[in-house]
């Protein structure tokens, strides 16, 4: 027995139907959605029109009460949470829950001009991933509505769907005072980078160019998020997402590419107090011993003993065979394995004193293609590994990878600066700095 096909008990909406068919014959013409520019028709059409003054520029539906949004203050209170806590009265880094853009005004008295990197993955406005009312100023209170779907009023929240009429606009009225009050905590030479896929990204750039100035773009990444992405699109599967880069724009010097060396400031690294063992491959030391074989035993000073922990073979200012140290260095072993791979040049002194010269490195200018090729993993291995971390399956959907931010993260000097994420998600850049940190002994905070 075939199904029952149930029928709609409404009439067909004929307007919306007309402006469908007018759509898809003049596209140009419309703004979002459904809605018609109807100077931009006439013109279209052939007909001539008083357009005023002509000039360049950015405007939408509620443009105007963004800036009431940013003007007006916040009555929030931030309230420690010492039982969620570690450390709580040592520690350094902070986790605040709230609304972001409450939270940015909160900040904008203590952290003005302080950051140095700022990460921003926001909701790509899919459709779903953002709940968004009519009118266009926030505060906590609304913050705290929305997760009960309802306003003061008892009217229905509902997703930012794009049958809506002004599906741009409340993305980018979301987003405008969060970016402007953003750009007031970035230190001079501070940089942000904002991930995004194609559904946004021109108006993301739009109001980065207005917000930030369209001179301070520092440049546009294309990551390979995924090698299986969902077959949301029956057209194209969506491989890359993109990451933008903006400067605050008072600093020269605010983007230095990637850093071979990144340990120090003044020519050599400083020996740390901590005592390592290091092991080192066959000809990878630059040495100005003599040709010949050295003991295992302690060298150096009383102060600053090295200590050789195997025979040393040393050829024509190099080490001939597998070799390992324990005294004071700035890199951990993995660390110092990446670097060898780099083909980094390590110097050994006299007295086996390990350093790396600053001269030595130039900084290299980064492709705009983030994948495996320079250490950065896909989401479903992000995924994957958070997954591991919690011993529960799919902790959140897209997770950015760790490796992600340590590679945007060293393309700055940001060894003792602070971090801020606004959106923070699975909280993949706290993890990068504290990884970054143990990788290079900084002491960067988030």
């Amino acid at each position: 027995m075939s199904e029952i096909q149930k029928q709609e008990l409404t009439s067909m909406n004929i307007a919306e139907e007309q402006m469908r068919k007018l759509k898809e014959l003049f596209p140009e013409a419309f703004t979002e959605g459904l809605s018609v520019d109807w100077d931009k028709l006439r013109l279209t059409l052939g007909q001539s029109i008083d357009v005023g003054k002509e000039r360049y520029g950015m405007n939408w539906p509620g443009k105007a009460d963004c800036f009431k949004t940013i003007q007006q203050p916040s009555i929030a209170t931030l309230i420690p949470a010492r039982d969620e806590s570690v450390d709580f009265d040592t520690t350094e880094n902070l986790f605040i829950e709230g609304d972001n853009l409450e939270v940015l005004k909160l900040l904008q008295k203590s952290y003005l001009g302080k950051i140095k990197f700022m990460y921003f993955d926001p909701p790509y406005n899919t459709g779903k991933d953002f709940i968004y009312p009519d009118n266009y100023s926030e505060s906590l209170d609304t913050y705290l509505e929305y997760t009960g779907q309802v306003d003061a009023d008892g009217k229905k929240f509902g997703t930012n769907t794009d049958t809506d009429g002004r599906f741009h606009s409340k993305w980018m009225n979301m987003m405008y005072p969060r970016l402007f009050l953003s750009k007031n905590l970035l230190t001079n030479d501070g940089v942000i980078f904002l991930s995004i896929d194609d559904k946004e990204v021109h108006n993301l750039k739009s109001l980065c160019n207005e917000i930030f100035g369209e001179e301070n773009f520092v440049g546009q990444w294309n990551w390979f998020k995924s090698a299986t992405p969902p077959n949301l699109s029956k057209k194209i599967k969506k491989n890359i997402e993109y990451i933008l880069c903006y400067q605050k724009g008072g600093n020269d010097k605010y983007f230095e590419g990637l850093k071979k060396n990144s340990s120090s400031d003044d020519g050599i690294t400083k020996p740390q107090n901590t005592i390592k063992e290091l092991k080192f491959i066959p000809g990878i030391l630059n040495t100005t011993l003599q040709d010949g074989k050295y003991e295992p035993g302690t060298y150096g000073t009383e102060k600053y003993p090295n200590e050789l922990l195997n025979e040393l073979i040393v050829s024509n200012g190099k080490n001939l065979n597998e070799v390992t140290f324990k005294n004071r260095f700035t890199w951990t072993q993995p660390k110092l394995d990446e670097e060898i791979e780099n083909k980094t040049v390590i110097n050994l002194s006299k007295n086996l004193v390990l350093s790396i010269k600053k001269a030595d490195y130039k900084p290299e200018v980064p492709p705009n293609f983030i994948d495996k090729s320079v250490n950065v993993d896909t989401t479903e291995n992000a995924g994957r590994f958070l997954s591991e971390l919690f011993e529960r399956e799919k902790i959140f959907d897209y997770p950015k990878p760790v490796a992600l931010i340590k590679y945007l993260l060293k393309f700055t000097k940001t060894e003792n600066e602070i971090v801020l994420d606004i959106f923070s998600g699975s909280g993949t850049t706290a993890h990068s700095v504290m990884d970054l940190n143990k990788d290079d002994n900084g002491n960067r905070k988030f």
